[in-house]
Formats: C-alpha cells, structure tokens, sequence
C-alpha cells in the first residue's frame, strides 16, 4: 500500500475513533442542549454533526467515482440524535473499510469533478478528513464551553491504531 494509503487507514481510524468518543459524550445530553442555538456557523450541535455526515457522504460520492448530487451546505439528512449517531456508525465502517481494503495504486487513481477539474483519490480523502476534523473542533469547542472534558485528540493514542508497538 502507498504511503498515502497507510495514512488514509489510519485517519479513517483516527476519525472513527473520534466520532465513537463525540458521540458518546453528546448521548446522555438533553436534546434541547443538542438542538441549541450557540451561534455556531449550522446553529447547534446536532446540525453540525448532519453537516460533517453529509459532506462526508457527498465526498465519499466521489471517492467510489459516483456524481453525488448538487451540493448544499446546509442540506439536512438527519434530525434526531440516534437516527444520526446510527448513520455515522455505518459511514465511518464503509469508510474504514475503503481505506483498509484499498488496492495498490487505488489512492492515486484520477476522479473527474464535474467541473472538469481532475484531482486524484487521495486528495478526496484528505478533503474529507479534514472537514470532519474542522467541524468536531466546533463542537468540542462548545463542550468545553459547557464543562465537559472532551479529552485527548492526539493520534498516537487512538486504541484503533494498528501499528506495531517498537521494541
């Protein structure tokens, strides 16, 4: 696997291990605290979250060579909590699984935007990372703002991780 290859699994990793510790400090919260105007830029929390769901479904459109359809930020896909949580569960395994499945040479392979303009796999990748990554910082931010302790964010400690351990 390319080098790009070993890190899309890995962050496909660090982004699930995220998402599973987000979620789980936002359950036991009321939905009033979820639904929320903190004058953040979707409003509150949980449209925050539909957002990265919804990006993160548009660019794995074009990850699988598939024209997602017409892009709209503020497109809405789910608006209860566990209907959400469940969706972002399933994402990130068929995320996981792209990354950890992946052929030689499959992260470098040319997908075509509508535009024309021609960027490669890994580049998709890399996009949607860090849009997940931008937004979860919003929420965490206003955790923090509430008391909780959103804890550690660091790489190395994901328990997903599948490096050997040095000797």
């Amino acid at each position: 696997m390319s080098g790009y290859g070993q890190i899309a699994v890995e962050m496909s990793r660090y982004n699930q291990w995220q998402n599973e510790k987000l979620y789980g400090l936002l359950a036991p919260l009321p939905r009033e605290e979820l639904m929320r105007d903190r004058g953040m830029f979707f409003g509150n929390i949980l449209a925050t979250l539909d957002h990265i769901l919804m990006v993160d479904g548009h660019i794995f459109g074009y990850i699988r060579g598939e024209a997602p359809p017409p892009f709209d930020p503020k497109r809405r896909i789910e608006t209860e909590f566990d209907t959400l949580r469940a969706a972002r569960i399933g994402l990130d395994a068929r995320l996981r699984l792209a990354c950890e499945s992946a052929a030689p040479g499959w992260f470098d392979e040319i997908i075509a935007m509508a535009s024309g303009r021609r960027l490669p796999r890994s580049f998709w990748w890399a996009q949607l990372f860090n849009h997940a990554t931008h937004h979860r910082s919003q929420v965490t931010s206003e955790l923090t703002h509430m008391g909780v302790d959103y804890g550690n964010t660091d790489m190395p400690y994901n328990p997903l991780t599948q490096f050997a351990a040095p000797r």
